[in-house]
Parts: structure tokens; C-alpha cells; sequence
């Protein structure tokens, strides 16, 4: 109990820390008095531009994406019962993308419908993983499988209209590598909800995700029906991840480290261990954008590049360590 305090107010610090010097740095450098100057509308116009404008909502929007990516890996890898699971799986990562490629490269179209489109992709993708996995149940092989599946088809379209997309080519090449650059309010007012929402619920819905932790004979001695909430738990999901999609693009690796980070800090059984594996996603999250917009260079680094650099090593040892316990 004493651990679990320490190490959650441990990140519930660093967080915050990161979130001040997040707000702190830039092109412009603002020291802590001129933050706070600015904060309180008593600084000059261009100070109270950039941190209103600019930093303060791709702050939040980072902070959203990663606790939305962090949590459905953590459902992810509680459902399917595979250390490996990550919310690419659902295939609803590629839908979301192929939907918003295809939108641009095919018609011209106002950006206010891009959320709706992406919605749209991401939610037909991961309803046709669902629809194949299930076989009177949801079996986690099958659901990795099919979502294997569509995400390889749906990347498959993807190359295929970027050859023909033209002068947009460069541009969703880049939101394809994923980044918060130039994301604002108006964005993050059209997909908060979707986020905040289901997180909430799964949050609230806690001990029913515990149940599902354990062996499917035991939960359905506890009267819990094993198949509807893990098909609840995994749409839960698909709206969240779709949304995250939306924002930044699809970043990868966030979903799939973060939960294990999260078990060697906090007790997976523990009705807190979904909550503080979104606080350390939205942690990880901000500072992988802060890592990208300080990049030596004259463009920022797309974010997913600085994720896929932090996660791509934990992910081979991940696949060595579980390669070395299966045999």
C-alpha cells in the first residue's frame, strides 16, 4: 500500500513538472515568472498567443492521447490475455487512418468532417476485427489475428492512394508518422468527449475488468458474462483509440509499453491500476512531444518516430523475454 502511494505521487509530480516545462519551451523561452505573467493575461499579446494558442491545447491534447492509447493497451492486454496486445490489434488504428487518407486523396473536403470520417474508418475496422473473432465468444487468438488482418489490409489501401494523392502526398506522410503540431481548441473541443467519456466508464466499470483478468471459469462462477463485457470493454476502446487516432495521428508503441510500466510500479488487481496506467501514458505521451518539438532540426520530429525510438527496444526485449518463457 505504502509503495503504491509513493510511486503514484511519484508520477502524479512528475507529471505536473512536465506539464509546467512543456508549457515553458518552444521557439520562444518563457521563464517561470513570464509563465505565469502569461497565465494570468498580464503579459504581452505574443507570450499569451503562444501559450493559449499553441502550447496549452497540444499540452492537453497530449496528455489526452496518451492516457486514451495507455488505457486501451491496458484493457487490450487484459482481454486477449497477451502481454503483446496493443490497440494497433483492433485494426481500428489502420481504419481510422485509411478512412482520413482516402477522404483527402480522393475528394476535396472540409477538415471540420475529418473527425467524423476518421470516426467512421475506425469503427467499421474494429467492428469487422470483432465480427471475425467472434465465434460464439471472443477468442483472444482469433482478435489478435483479425485484427491483423484488417490492419493489414487497410495499410494495403493506404499505399495504394498515396501513390495517386499528389501535391497532399507529403503532408499525410507526415500526419501519418503521427504529431500534434498545429492541432488547436477547435479539434480538441470536437473529440474530448470521446475520449473522457469512455475512459470514465471504464474507470467506473474497474472491478468488472478485474473479474476478466482471471480465468474465464472462475468469472462465470462470479455470475459475470465473460463474452458481453469483454466485447463492451473492447468497444470501449475502439471509440477512444479511434479518437486518439483523430488528434495525433496513429502513434504506436504508447499502448503496448505503457501497461507494462504500469504492473512493475502498481498491482494490476488494484481498482486504482487503470487510472494510474493513464496517468503514466499521458506522461509518456507529453514527454515524447517534448522530445519531438525540441529536435535540433528545422522540422520538428514526428511524434511517432520519438514513441517508436522509446518503444521499439522495450518491445524486443518484450518478445525475447516472453519467446525465452514459452519454450
Amino acid at each position: 500500500m505504502i509503495k503504491t502511494a509513493i510511486a503514484t505521487a511519484a508520477v502524479i509530480v512528475v507529471l505536473a513538472s512536465a506539464l509546467f516545462i512543456s508549457l515553458m519551451v518552444g521557439d520562444q523561452l518563457f521563464t517561470p515568472g513570464q509563465l505565469w505573467s502569461a497565465a494570468l493575461g498580464e503579459g504581452d499579446l505574443l507570450s499569451r498567443i503562444v501559450l493559449f494558442e499553441l502550447r496549452l491545447p497540444r499540452s492537453i491534447m497530449a496528455l489526452l492521447v496518451g492516457a486514451a492509447l495507455a488505457t486501451a493497451g491496458g484493457i487490450m492486454q487484459g482481454v486477449a490475455r497477451n502481454p503483446l496486445a496493443s490497440p494497433d490489434l483492433t485494426g481500428v488504428v489502420a481504419g481510422a487512418a485509411c478512412a482520413i487518407v482516402g477522404v483527402i486523396s480522393i475528394v476535396q473536403i472540409d477538415t471540420r468532417w475529418l473527425p467524423l470520417v476518421g470516426f467512421g474508418g475506425g469503427l467499421m475496422a474494429g467492428l469487422a476485427t470483432f465480427t471475425l473473432a467472434w465465434k460464439g465468444q471472443i477468442q483472444p487468438l482469433r482478435l489478435v489475428l483479425a485484427g491483423v488482418a484488417i490492419s493489414a489490409v487497410c495499410v494495403s489501401l493506404m499505399a495504394a492512394m498515396l501513390l495517386f494523392s499528389g501535391s497532399e502526398a507529403s503532408e499525410l506522410f507526415f500526419w501519418l508518422a503521427g504529431g500534434l503540431a498545429g492541432r488547436g481548441w477547435d479539434l480538441l473541443d470536437q473529440l474530448a468527449v470521446w475520449i473522457l467519456l469512455p475512459m470514465a466508464i471504464t474507470f467506473m466499470l474497474s472491478t468488472r475488468f478485474r473479474v476478466l483478468l482471471l480465468d474465464d471459469a472462475v468469472a462465470q462462477t462470479l455470475g459475470v458474462s465473460v463474452n458481453r463485457w469483454k466485447l463492451f470493454f473492447l468497444m470501449l476502446t475502439a471509440v477512444m483509440i479511434t479518437a486518439a487516432v483523430v488528434i495525433a495521428g496513429p502513434v504506436g508503441f504508447v499502448g503496448l509499453v505503457v501497461p507494462h510500466i504500469s504492473r512493475r510500479l502498481f498491482d494490476e488487481q488494484r481498482a486504482s491500476w487503470l487510472p494510474i496506467n493513464a496517468l503514466v501514458g499521458a506522461l509518456l505521451l507529453l514527454l515524447a512531444d517534448l522530445l519531438a518539438r525540441l529536435s535540433p532540426g528545422v522540422q520538428e520530429v514526428p511524434l511517432g518516430v520519438v514513441t517508436a525510438l522509446l518503444g521499439g527496444p522495450w518491445l524486443l526485449w518484450l518478445v525475447s523475454r516472453t519467446s525465452r518463457v514459452i519454450v
